[in-house]
């Protein structure tokens, strides 16, 4: 609720002065820090995420990455670089997004969101695969967590994202929302 709230907000002191219309009433934040703490925790949530994507490529990244200093042992290397394994996992990164957003796990959901989550999947994809593979810290790129977000919208088929932001176009490319996902000189050439 408090994100609609921001959202319907023209400026920071209607929304500490708790004077932003909203359901036939005027509300606003609490404090400035609730949003904040709510920023915080999203991060949090997403970075164990990403970290249970992890473990659910190879259970034992934690332990060979203190020992050898790389998180996928050689030997299984050549088989998780493939693309043909990151299709695999699709259906345990939905579960993971459906439960980060708090949704019911089932089958059915599983199946639509699979697809309706395309292109934050492929970003999932792409930010596992250089944490598993490079030299990338989750923990230093939370930022990501709410590039993964805006990802979301593109659930509903009539959204698109303009960003100039090209490592966002980057980690999406493989996604079929891709074109949805565009700069603002190629939407501004869509007129």
């Amino acid at each position: 609720m408090e994100l609609d709230v921001i959202r319907r907000a023209d400026s920071l002191e209607q929304l500490l002065s708790r004077a932003v219309p909203y359901k036939g009433k005027l509300i606003g934040l609490i404090s400035p820090t609730s949003y904040l703490n709510e920023a915080t925790a999203y991060k949090q949530r997403w970075l164990a995420q990403a970290r249970g994507m992890a473990t659910a490529v190879y259970p034992g990244w934690e332990d060979l990455f203190q020992k050898t200093g790389k998180r996928v042992p050689l030997e299984l290397r050549k088989e998780y670089e493939q693309r043909t394994y990151w299709e695999r996992q699709r259906v345990v990164f939905s579960k993971g997004m459906l439960r980060l957003i708090g949704a019911p796990i089932t089958p059915e959901l599983v199946a639509e969101f699979s697809t309706r989550l395309d292109a934050a999947i492929e970003f999932s994809i792409f930010v596992v695969r250089q944490f598993m593979f490079h030299n990338y810290s989750i923990d230093k790129h939370l930022s990501d967590a709410f590039d993964q977000l805006q990802l979301f919208y593109l659930a509903v088929d009539r959204f698109i994202i303009i960003s100039s932001d090209p490592d966002i176009l980057l980690r999406t490319r493989q996604s079929q929302q891709a074109a949805r996902i565009m700069s603002f000189d190629k939407f501004l050439q869509t007129f």
